[in-house]
């Protein structure tokens, strides 16, 4: 037998491991267009709470962490079905290798958050700066350390090509009638790019005016470097 075919079959067979939950996230955000783009970015911020399943001492296990100011949650991608080795960013345009971003479609569907804790109480952690799904299953807590998590001066090349700051959004228009949840996306998606993209229903219309497109909803707008301005709001009676 060669002994480059065994290495290859040893590197192809690794152990397999069987992770359980500890618990599981609970926020408002039930769909992936309700999740903010990234933590820090989106200012649509809500808190959420990390319940842990009773019954496995964890009481003790979160003794200690009252007071931390952050933490990391490991957690599941639990809707995302499948994986592929490059990936198109929500910011970008080109496609890049999966483990050079932060897409939840990866071979193992791990997600790391660092988020805020607000608070604990018995089994329930108060956290915001999420932009965890409702019902995400929590692998583990872990605590932010300053001196061992930030390197402030690290980068990613194909990131730091990216704007440095969010889009300003404003309404041209009257928002009267126009959903809450219709409102939130609007802002949230324009503030993070304005421009078309295979993931967002935005296409040109002229040299500086699109639309943005949710369910029956059009939303007309124009950039001006910076700055997004939303012009007119039209529902699609097709």
């Amino acid at each position: 037998m060669k002994s480059g075919k065994k290495v290859t079959d040893d590197a192809q067979s690794g152990s397999v491991w069987t992770l359980r939950p500890i618990g599981i996230i609970r926020t408002a955000a039930t769909a992936k267009s309700d999740a903010p783009r990234q933590p820090g970015w989106d200012e649509s911020m809500r808190p959420a709470v990390v319940e842990l399943y009773p019954r496995m001492n964890y009481e003790q296990a979160l003794k200690d962490l009252e007071g931390c100011e952050r933490v990391w949650l490991v957690t599941i991608f639990h809707k995302a079905e499948n994986w592929k080795p490059l990936v198109l960013p929500p910011r970008g345009r080109i496609k890049r290798g999966v483990f050079a971003t932060r897409s939840p479609h990866r071979p193992n569907p791990i997600g790391l958050t660092c988020v805020r804790l607000l608070g604990v109480t018995g089994l329930r952690l108060t956290v915001e700066d999420t932009d965890l799904l409702d019902g995400t299953p929590v692998l583990d807590i872990k605590p932010y350390l300053a001196y061992a998590d930030a390197f402030p001066d690290s980068s990613l090349p194909w990131v730091d090509e990216q704007p440095p700051e969010p889009y300003s959004v404003s309404w041209q228009c009257s928002i009267d009638g126009i959903p809450a949840d219709h409102l939130s996306y609007v802002v949230r998606t324009l503030r993070a790019d304005p421009l078309p993209h295979p993931y967002r229903r935005i296409r040109q219309e002229s040299d500086a005016t699109y639309i943005l497109s949710i369910q029956r909803s059009r939303f007309r707008y124009r950039i001006e470097g910076s700055a997004v301005t939303i012009m007119s709001h039209d529902v699609d009676l097709r």
